[in-house]
């Protein structure tokens, strides 16, 4: 008996000491907040990050928040200045999956999924394989054709090596079992590596689909051949998937706010319940979808898993790939 008492009292300390030790929510936030960007000003992520704040800060007590730029190293640099900051919820990112995954799979950082704690989802977005309207490829079945005619020698652009639309291109080429079909000429932007098949330098382009909103709607400059996305393209309704044309491929780029490993879960929830509660209001859903991005909210213990299970395939897809 006297055992059982001592036991339940040592385990009554390790809680108290624990609770203790951890920062509480209640206390949260006590001083200005950042979001890093790891990339340019004016891209996608840039101008998401400066909705969010704004949205984040109203709901945090009217804190600032500021958002900061850290390009560089395909989202290496901003990755690694996150984590090397205090855990405690003050400092979050709002990361892509080539900068959360695939970057440091394929490149030598000082940084890994270990090392970061999801927060929330809030974006989504297919790749898209685009042509120009003149092209002679009016399907994605008139592409393959003409790829196998020409072995290795048809070309596409991408925002540059590692990046979803570069994996995705990959992924096809597995999935059809022809490794070495096409050949990749990466850019370092969107806009770049659209541009190369509009001056027909390429012969198609993997690029986000938020380009079908201007290109494809609204200039009829570009013709959509098939998406990434297993439901095909929300932006442009009726594009075939990947998967629907018998390729097993479905992937889609996303777009999560993370914190630095070891950040208390109960700011982790706090802050997930202040983006859940963010992302669904109408005027930030509009304002997301005006920068051509989808609002897709994941809640952190669902993102989670999912993130784990996607860097586990990726760890075993990619290096292959890079070697």
């Amino acid at each position: 008996m006297k055992l059982r008492k001592i036991l339940a009292m040592l385990m009554i300390l390790c809680f108290v000491l624990v609770v203790s030790g951890s920062p509480a929510a209640a206390d949260f936030p006590n001083r200005t907040m950042r979001i890093i960007v790891p990339f340019s000003a004016g891209g996608a992520t840039d101008l998401m990050a400066r909705i969010l704040a704004p949205a984040m800060s109203s709901r945090l007590g009217d804190i600032d928040i500021i958002v900061e730029n850290r390009p560089g190293g395909g989202g290496a640099i901003g990755m690694m200045e996150l984590v090397g900051s205090p855990a405690d919820g003050h400092t979050l990112i709002l990361a892509s999956t080539a900068a959360a995954m695939f970057t440091p799979i394929i490149s030598d950082v000082a940084y890994s999924n270990v090392d970061l704690a999801p927060i929330a989802q809030v974006s989504t977005l297919p790749t898209n394989i685009f042509v120009p309207t003149e092209s002679e490829l009016q399907t994605f079945e008139d592409f393959v054709r003409l790829a196998q005619e020409n072995f290795g020698r048809m070309t596409f652009s991408t925002t540059g090596v590692g990046s979803p639309h570069h994996i995705v291109a990959e992924l096809f080429q597995d999935a059809a079992g022809l490794p070495g079909l096409l050949t990749h000429v990466p850019f370092t932007s969107g806009p770049e590596s659209v541009a190369a098949v509009l001056g027909g330098h390429v012969d198609v382009v993997f690029a986000n689909a938020s380009y079908g909103e201007s290109y494809v709607r609204q200039q009829g400059i570009m013709r959509v051949l098939a998406s990434s996305s297993p439901y095909g393209c929300p932006i442009l309704p009726g594009i075939p998937s990947l998967l629907s044309l018998g390729y097993d491929v479905s992937f889609s780029s996303w777009w999560t706010l993370f914190a630095p490993a070891g950040t208390p879960v109960e700011i982790l929830d706090l802050l997930d319940n202040v983006i859940e509660d963010a992302i669904t209001n109408p005027e930030v859903i509009q304002q997301i979808e005006n920068i051509g991005m989808l609002v897709a909210y994941v809640d952190r213990a669902t993102f989670t898993a999912q993130y784990a299970e996607q860097f586990d395939q990726m760890q075993e897809f990619l290096p292959a790939l890079f070697e």
